[in-house]
């Protein structure tokens, strides 16, 4: 199934994530160690890492432990923040019909915004498999952001500074990703209706319970706005 075709290619589409998920993942791992008191907390970071592959959330958790968030709240942000995976899953339904369950288990619980770009880009040699592909492409990704944030652990571990400033990183790359992406009109709506649904919400939660109604109500806005969002990408 993995002939050395489906890998080597898989390996070459995967080089730009290795970059970004070692450095990211590094950074996460910083900041876990310099907020977990924890015995072994390299352990932990490499258990959280390997178990809970999104960046977002992996900046978030060392923030939630240390203060003791309760597990509703947890539950409910790790719910907003990975919503639009299930969005993703839709347009790979098709393709991953009828393949054993625990390859489709993987190929779901693997999935990010950057695997789920090489999915979809797809770059299967000829004659080969794709669900093969995905499922090397799913594990090279995965390996990479584990070898990362335990990398990171262990540095931040073993040498103290002061990591201040190193949670803005995650921030930092949706920054640039929004930018580059409100260069087209079409996805200028969405954005805006993000910045006004926080900004009400702003004004009436504090900074630190701001952000789930602020992606709920995101969520409703958009909804509301589905049918001229879909002309306008028609349009464009």
């Amino acid at each position: 199934m993995f002939t050395r075709r489906v890998l080597k290619s898989a390996w070459l589409s995967s080089l730009p994530v290795l970059m970004g998920y070692l450095t990211m993942g590094f950074a996460a791992g910083v900041l876990f160690a310099g907020r977990i008191t924890a015995p072994a907390v390299s352990f932990w970071a490499f258990l959280t890492s390997a178990t809970s592959i999104s960046g977002a959330l992996q900046f978030l958790m060392s923030g939630w432990a240390q203060q003791r968030t309760p597990l509703l709240d947890v539950a409910l942000l790790t719910f907003c923040l990975n919503l639009r995976y299930a969005m993703y899953g839709f347009s790979l339904l098709e393709r991953f019909k009828g393949i054993p369950w625990y390859q489709k288990f993987y190929l779901i619980w693997t999935l990010t915004d950057e695997t789920y770009a090489l999915e979809v880009e797809n770059r299967t040699p000829a004659g080969e498999s794709s669900i093969a592909y995905c499922l090397a492409v799913a594990a090279f990704d995965h390996l990479y952001w584990v070898i990362g944030v335990t990398a990171g652990a262990l540095f931040g571990s073993g040498v103290r500074f002061d990591n201040r400033g190193i949670d803005f990183a995650m921030t930092a790359l949706f920054l640039v990703i929004l930018t580059d992406q409100c260069r087209e009109k079409c996805n200028r709506i969405p954005a805006l209706t993000g910045l006004g649904a926080t900004v009400v919400c702003g004004l009436f939660f504090s900074l630190g319970n701001v952000l789930i109604p602020s992606m709920i109500l995101m969520l409703i806005l958009l909804l509301l706005l589905r049918g001229k969002l879909a002309k306008k990408e028609t349009e464009a």
